[in-house]
């Protein structure tokens, strides 16, 4: 399954189940106010709805949850990335719990504070589907509603600014934990990120476990599971487009403005 958050109006979104070409409302205002009604959500989300047609469906998504105050991030999960920081290897989970300043959908506007060492980049991000609390890694796959692209925009102790979508896709569409899935960023057309979600150090059941351990994981919940090597500070200026992609999954398009 495959849903979505669709912009209706200008103060209006809906969660959307996609088939193929047919997209179908669902009365909810968007996918995390719909993982957030529990362990049901399944049945919400394969409910009729309303048929929107092809000629009359929106084209602009926003992001796949507005309810985020915070999200649990990896920092060092790619041995790439630790190279390119020079540091060892963890030999455990690096886990952040990062605060937001916003959530942002496909094509929207980033406006990040202008600092000098804003990061950025592709991120496979995992959207929790039931309450999680000391789940054994053997069964952390199950705590999992699906899968989306994230990009996180943030200068060092700041709030992020967190793309996060276009699309959720549930885990039987996809290898287990989400292996094996190519991710690429792009900066102004040129290539600047390519990896594997296989080069994870910690896989999504280890993060998931982990994470569990330390606090109680809520349907709704983001986990970003880091970034690998090649975004550094001070590539973004005034009008950089950043597009990053997960195949099997989709792509969010961004603007930077300063």
């Amino acid at each position: 399954m495959r849903l979505t958050t669709l912009r209706i109006t200008s103060t209006r979104t809906a969660a959307a189940r996609l088939d193929n070409n047919r997209r179908t409302l669902l009365p909810f205002s968007d996918v995390g106010a719909l993982l957030a009604t529990g362990e049901s959500w399944q049945d919400h989300a394969a409910d009729p709805g309303e048929l929107l047609t092809p000629t009359h469906a929106p084209t602009a998504t926003g992001p796949l949850t507005k309810r985020l105050a915070t999200m649990n991030q990896v920092y060092v999960n790619y041995a790439t990335r630790a190279k390119e920081l020079n540091t060892a290897q963890p030999p455990i989970p690096q886990l952040l719990t990062t605060p937001l300043a916003a959530l942002v959908g496909d094509r929207d506007i980033l406006r990040p504070t202008p600092e000098t060492d804003i990061q950025w980049g592709v991120e496979l991000g995992v959207m929790i589907g039931q309450y999680t609390s000391r789940v054994p890694e053997a069964k952390a796959l199950q705590s999992i509603a699906g899968y989306t692209v994230v990009n996180t925009i943030a200068a060092h102790g700041r709030p992020a600014i967190v793309a996060v979508g276009p699309q959720l896709v549930t885990p039987d569409e996809l290898p287990p934990g989400a292996r094996g899935l190519t991710l690429t960023a792009t900066l102004d057309g040129h290539l600047r990120q390519k990896a594997n979600t296989s080069d994870l150090l910690f896989d999504v059941a280890t993060l998931i476990a982990r994470i569990s351990t330390r606090t109680t994981l809520m349907p709704g919940d983001l986990v970003t599971t880091g970034t690998p090597a090649a975004t550094r500070p001070g590539q973004l200026h005034d009008g950089s487009r950043i597009t990053v992609a997960i195949k099997g999954i989709g792509e969010l398009r961004n603007t930077i403005i300063l």
